[in-house]
């Protein structure tokens, strides 16, 4: 089958598009075509080994971490899919593989595509709509009436958890570039903030609770202008101690501890609960989600397409940045 692989950690220079074999499905697993991918920041992180300490894998490596298609292979004990089923994972950590042809996958992690839903959102809402949806009910907690900050709202985790925060009752503040403001206003965001021509502290009241996607200075930024009681959860800074253990790596808490001090001492001194976030698989979520998309409640914003064998040009514009919304591989 063709696939968008890795021989070694490395640039934009280490990937390759060729042929591999095809999958078989082993225990509690099924094989499916894919009809769609998408491309999240997380791919081209594993390409130049950001994410070693946390996960390593065997090479040649698929690239890829979210995908939907059509199933074409049951293994042993999968109960609740058939061949044929229209299906969307966001792939095992562990594995990943959703640039290719054939793509296999845990049941756990499924959630079947609901009639007049396409493979390219359907694909394209997995690992970020479960980022944004995990960090907005199970991190902050967002409860109606909130003020909320969304940072980065017109990249693919962002848009979407625009919108869920909506959902949820909340009050929402986005940054994002000015050309963008009208959509993310469509999508429910109340206040937007030209992050290139002022600075949110200045154009805003303290928050209740935020999704920083960018970490550094943004992040810390983001602390001191939560209220005291306040949340922040990041997934764009450096991980804090409480990923070694979900890992199952606990030798790098002290070394996460070390990274992260300074956003936590400026959460403790700001008197606010902070944290990473690096979501989990999550078949039942993905469901929610998917049937978000049928409801009209959840849009998904295709910024582009590309086919398979473009799939490390994907990855070079999703590396330097400007997408709205999500970037998709077709087959």
């Amino acid at each position: 089958m063709q696939a968008c692989y890795i021989q070694r950690y490395g640039g934009p220079e280490v990937v390759q598009v060729g042929v591999l074999p095809a999958p078989t499905p082993g225990a509690g697993e099924l094989v499916f075509r894919m009809e769609a991918a998408s491309v999240n920041p997380v791919d081209f992180k594993t390409r130049n080994g950001m994410l070693r300490a946390l996960q390593s894998y065997r090479m040649p490596a698929i690239l890829g971490n979210d995908a939907a298609g059509v199933v074409t292979a049951l293994g042993p004990g999968v109960e609740g899919f058939a061949v044929g089923d229209r299906v969307a994972a966001r792939l095992d950590k562990a594995r990943m593989g959703a640039f290719a042809e054939f793509v296999p996958a845990r049941q756990q992690d499924l959630a079947k595509i609901p009639a007049g839903v396409d493979f390219a959102p359907a694909a394209a809402v997995a690992l970020a709509g479960l980022t944004a949806w995990q960090c907005l009910t199970e991190v902050l907690q967002v409860a109606p009436g909130e003020r909320v900050l969304i940072h980065a709202g017109g990249g693919g985790v962002g848009h979407l958890a625009i919108q869920l925060a909506k959902g949820l009752g909340a009050q929402v503040t986005t940054t994002a570039s000015a050309a963008s403001h009208d959509w993310l206003r469509e999508l429910g965001a109340d206040v937007c903030v030209d992050y290139r021509q002022a600075d949110f502290r200045n154009e805003c009241a303290p928050f209740d609770a935020v999704l920083d996607t960018m970490g550094g200075e943004t992040l810390l930024r983001s602390i001191t202008h939560t209220r005291r009681g306040g949340r922040v959860v990041s997934i764009g800074d450096l991980p804090t101690p409480e990923i070694a253990a979900e890992f199952a790596k606990p030798w790098l808490a002290p070394v996460f501890w070390l990274l992260s001090r300074k956003p936590r001492a400026a959460a403790r001194a700001q008197g606010v609960a902070y944290r990473y976030w690096f979501m989990r698989e999550d078949g039942a979520q993905l469901a929610l989600l998917l049937d978000k998309i049928a409801r009209g409640e959840l849009r998904v914003k295709i910024d582009r397409e590309l086919p398979l064998a473009q799939a490390p040009e994907a990855l070079r514009i999703s590396e330097t940045g400007g997408v709205h919304g999500k970037l998709a591989v077709l087959p």
